[in-house]
């Protein structure tokens, strides 16, 4: 497996961990919770950037323009739900949650499970370095 590789793989299953994290704490109703909820979504954004940057640098060397695309679209709709999620939900709200909040925390599971789910796909497939 190449470095490059191997990067990517690394950097998606700390996303996969964050994200668990997060679905973690949402059962939760102690104090320290927003804390850590905020704390968590930082690490989150944070993760989101790492793996878009190493992920296009692996997709862009497959020399696969198609691919390339595919990934952006993918990464960009996964990124975007987490955002607006937590822009339509910041943490001191969360007391207030209510069927919408669920709502919304579903799409953002769903569009990270779909992203990461199509990566490892990719990762597998693809003859990039």
């Amino acid at each position: 497996m190449s470095a490059l590789r191997e990067e990517v793989v690394k950097e998606i299953e700390q996303l996969e961990k964050v994200q668990a994290d997060l679905a973690a704490i949402s059962r939760r109703t102690d104090e320290g919770r927003l804390r850590e909820l905020i704390s968590l979504r930082r690490k989150l954004a944070d993760q989101i950037a790492r793996v878009g940057k190493v992920a296009e640098g692996y997709f862009e060397a497959s020399g696969d323009p198609a691919l390339v695309q595919e990934f952006r679209t993918c990464f960009t709709n996964m990124r975007s739900n987490a955002a607006t999620h937590q822009a339509n939900w910041p943490a001191v709200r969360l007391n207030d949650a209510d069927e919408e909040f669920r709502r919304s925390a579903r799409a953002v599971r769903e569009a990270n499970k779909a992203f990461v789910t199509w990566m490892r796909a990719r990762l597998g497939a693809t003859g990039a370095p």
